[in-house]
């Protein structure tokens, strides 16, 4: 009977031992695997443009609303780069063609193209900085949201919109007055409601807050800078 309860007592102990060994190799795979995706977004961080950078951060508003990455960045403890970047991660994608399509009547190129142009032809007819800046952040996060979905390419998306970033230059002083306006152009707009008013708000707050937010980490354009920002494209291109 002792030598029952010994062999139960050993295999017990070989058991929890290889279950730790089995726990460690998992936390190990997961590690690795949290490097190997922190290395690839740093690569695509680094192979952006400033002109990229800033066209995503105007929408950032939306990104971090629908898709939300600077928790995720923290924890994974990498930049913010779907804030930055026009790729959003691969488990979000359908997610996101089910909001072009349910926010813009959007579902292919051809359609994110003619819904853009529209929104940025109509930009300097906008009565007040506030609808500019609303639908600026708009036309910003169908373009490269658009692009995201592989509806176009990144650099179509681009440049869709050169004339809506040269405007947001011009007519705002930086992110604090870009966020004031947005705020205040969504909050006069047809189908805005109060919750839907204290989310984004709460959303902008972050952003203007959080150090890994590209509104911290993205310098605002100076108003004569517009031509080395587009520069910028062809630099990120060659490098």
């Amino acid at each position: 009977m002792f030598k029952f309860f010994k062999e139960l007592v050993d295999t017990v102990k070989e058991g929890m031992a290889e279950g730790r060994a089995e726990l460690a190799q998992e936390t190990a795979d997961r590690e690795a695997a949290r490097q190997e995706n922190n290395a690839a977004l740093a690569a695509r961080l680094a192979a952006s443009s400033r002109f990229e950078n800033f066209a995503v951060a105007l929408a950032a508003v939306y990104r971090q609303t629908f898709a939300p990455d600077l928790k995720e960045a923290r924890e994974a403890q990498r930049s913010a780069v779907h804030l930055m970047c026009v790729g959003i991660p691969p488990d979000e994608v359908e997610a996101w063609k089910k909001l072009l399509a349910r926010d813009f009547s959007v579902s292919n190129g051809d359609e994110a193209e003619s819904a853009v142009t529209e929104i940025v032809d109509g930009l300097a007819a906008q009565a007040s900085d506030d609808d500019l800046a609303l639908w600026i952040g708009r036309a910003a996060h169908l373009a490269t949201g658009a692009a995201a979905v592989g509806y176009t390419s990144a650099e179509e998306a681009l440049d869709w919109l050169e004339p809506a970033m040269e405007l947001a230059i011009e007519r705002f002083s930086g992110w604090d007055h870009y966020a004031q306006s947005f705020l205040a152009g969504e909050r006069n707009a047809p189908g805005s409601n109060i919750v839907g008013r204290k989310l984004l708000a709460s959303v902008a707050e972050k952003l203007l807050s959080d150090d890994l937010s590209p509104w911290k980490t993205v310098a605002w354009p100076a108003r004569d800078s517009f031509a080395d920002l587009v520069a910028s494209r062809g630099a990120a291109r060659s490098a």
